[in-house]
């Protein structure tokens, strides 16, 4: 018997849990060193796989958006649904992960942060399971809703919880295993997608994130500390729900107006414009009564300093030009050249993975980096640098050794950019305020993305219409006669396609290179910034 209970008192002490109420089975002072001082009663081992959890929970929500991006063509044909109608999925993701970190302070001050993320995961896994089993695209949209709204604000929560729970000196081995993991899911979930797309069908992406959550919660319940995230405020307040239906409403209608212009333009659906009017009023309305309310979810007045601001406008555009980045390299490698699904999901993997390298180089040799500042004109550099170098390298009959090394570049741009901007923008921010701040920094994400997204295809339809006319008009019966073609139709038929492929190719080229100016003018802007640093 006595063996048993010991036994029992060393499984319960690596899950955290102290035996203050059994006096016979007090445990002895630990030997072992202590790497969270809010935390003395978690061993070496759970602290750095707490950080990896931290991780692996973030991915869930890259997981989610990237398996779904990369993925949209198999879904909209399992689901018979035009490309107008299946932007209503992406949109309504997107809005959900909104409204999550909009609700995320709130909940997680009267639950804390550990409760929050455990049942955030399942209501991420019930969407999940809603979205495999759905059989018309509004069903789909549906679902996907309830997955943002479960996932959206786990990255959030994760790295508000990294900063609640440690101290400056101890987050970088909290930071390497976080990295490692949401990076890591990221850059393998363009892989997975197309993987599971051509092999067993779109509903098995929905399955592996629904089979995702219960291994998250598991690890949760292991390895998060067991008081993690204590409430930042010691009253919760009370949740303003008129303002939530508005906030959800607004933020679905703004998200599609802003993915469908990938589309159609105002002049040719008038509808999108009243859409926009009215998201924008709902909004509008969602942020009287969020400024009126005595415990405000959202506390603006306490994020108006210059620094934040600065990081905010940074963080905007990275993530901008991220979309534009994304939009423009999946439009160059299958319709511009031409590879597979299979072989373009390939390079974006390929490309994330030197991001999860770089991260991890940089947490080990960060000591020496020390100019912050510095590595921020740096990212903005390498980022026009590999915009400039895959524009000079997508030529027609492109194969991916030219391609790869422009690509495997940019991998570098978050370890340059975003990591700077993260470490810059909260300095002068609390532990309450940092709360409030990464709540909005997020929901700005959200937005960033789908602007920069739609943004980079309007400017490719405009560029590809211009290309298309000018080839066409260079075509006359002397042209194709010297060419050695016939006007007969197989022969047009290789035109037309071949007229299509130039286009594209040309309106990459013409959209890269102005990416590649813009990121120069931010690397110009950053260099003049002195305030932050």
């Amino acid at each position: 018997m006595l063996s048993f209970f010991a036994i029992y008192s060393r499984i319960r002490d690596c899950y955290c849990f102290r035996l203050t109420n059994f006096p016979g089975f007090a445990m002895p002072s630990p030997s072992r060193p202590v790497l969270l001082r809010a935390h003395p009663e978690c061993p070496p081992w759970q602290v750095h796989l707490f950080g990896l959890t931290l991780g692996l929970v973030t991915g869930a929500d890259f997981v989610a958006v990237g398996m779904m991006g990369f993925a949209g063509g198999a879904i909209q044909g399992g689901l018979g649904a035009t490309q107008q109608e299946f932007l209503w999925t992406l949109s309504a993701f997107a809005s959900g992960a909104i409204v999550a970190n909009l609700l995320l302070g709130r909940i997680a001050t009267a639950i804390g942060y550990r409760r929050y993320t455990q049942w955030a995961l399942r209501v991420f896994m019930l969407g999940s399971l809603a979205c495999a089993l759905a059989d018309s695209i509004t069903a789909l949209s549906v679902a996907r809703g309830l997955q943002g709204l479960g996932g959206g604000g786990l990255f959030s929560a994760s790295r508000i919880l990294l900063q609640l729970v440690s101290r400056p000196d101890e987050r970088k081995r909290l930071m390497r295993g976080f990295l490692g993991g949401c990076f890591a899911l990221s850059a393998l979930s363009p892989w997975l997608s197309a993987l599971l797309a051509e092999h067993v069908g779109w509903q098995a992406i929905f399955l592996l994130q629904a089979a995702y959550a219960p291994c998250l919660m598991l690890l949760v319940h292991l390895v998060y500390p067991r008081h993690s995230g204590t409430p930042t405020r010691l009253e919760a307040g009370s949740l303003d729900w008129a303002a939530v239906l508005a906030l959800g409403v607004g933020s679905l209608m703004v998200l599609h107006v802003l993915e469908d212009v990938r589309l159609l333009r105002f002049a040719a659906e008038p509808a999108l414009a009243g859409w926009l009017v009215t998201g924008l009023l709902s909004i509008a309305y969602a942020g009287v009564r969020l400024l009126g309310h005595r415990h405000p979810w959202l506390d603006l007045g306490r994020l108006a300093g210059r620094r934040y601001l600065t990081g905010l406008a940074l963080y905007t555009a990275y993530y901008l030009f991220s979309g534009v980045w994304s939009a423009v390299l999946a439009a160059l490698l299958m319709r511009g050249l031409g590879f597979d699904f299979a072989t373009s999901a390939m390079v974006f993997t390929l490309g994330g993975l030197i991001t999860v390298g770089a991260s991890q180089l940089y947490l080990a040799y960060s000591r020496w980096l020390a100019n912050r500042r510095a590595l921020l004109v740096a990212g903005w550099l390498t980022l026009s640098a590999s915009a400039w170098w895959l524009a000079r390298s997508a030529m027609p009959g492109a194969d991916l050794a030219a391609l790869m090394p422009a690509i495997l570049l940019h991998g570098l741009v978050p370890v340059l950019s975003v990591f700077q901007i993260g470490a810059l923008t909260y300095l002068d921010l609390g532990a309450a305020d940092y709360a409030h701040a990464y709540q909005l920094k997020n929901m700005l994400r959200e937005l960033a993305g789908a602007v920069g997204t739609g943004f980079a295809c309007l400017q490719m339809q405009d560029y590809e219409a211009q290309a298309r006319h000018a080839l066409i008009r260079g075509l006359d019966d002397g042209a194709l006669a010297r060419a050695g073609l016939t006007a007969d139709m197989p022969a047009l038929a290789r035109i037309a396609e071949e007229i299509a492929r130039q286009a594209v190719l040309l309106a990459c080229d013409h959209t890269l290179r102005g990416l590649a100016a813009m990121a120069g003018a931010m690397t110009l802007a950053v260099a003049w910034q002195r305030g932050f640093a």
